[in-house]
């Protein structure tokens, strides 16, 4: 099944028309949202000591470092009016470093089998 974002909106001749764009939109069941009722004190409970998995936790972390890493590999630029530029430049470095070593711990630490 395709998703909606893989669809084109534009017609044969190129041009954009509301109606083309109605037609290929998701419905939404507002009743659905309306309808939900206020849960129950074990439900209340069973969320509130609900703890997200390890592995779904270290996905995230990675997931985070990586994307940083991504960013400062693109690069970044500060503001022409600082001063000591040396100093940004080597927070940057540090900033860099301590990335890399922690995606790297990361990828260790996920590697063991932890049991909760």
């Amino acid at each position: 099944m395709r998703r909606l974002i893989d669809r084109p909106i534009r017609r044969e001749e190129g041009k954009v028309t509301a109606a083309k764009v109605e037609e290929r939109r998701l419905p939404i069941n507002l009743n659905a949202a309306k309808a939900a009722k206020p849960l129950s004190l074990a439900e209340q409970r069973a969320r509130s000591r609900w703890q997200r998995p390890l592995p779904a936790i270290l996905a995230e972390a990675m997931a985070v470092n990586c994307g940083l890493l991504e960013r400062l590999r693109v690069g970044v630029h500060g503001n022409q009016e600082w001063k000591n530029l040396e100093i940004y430049q080597a927070v940057f470095n540090e900033l860099w470093e301590a990335t890399k070593k922690q995606v790297e711990a990361l990828e260790i630490f996920s590697r063991v089998e932890w049991s909760e």
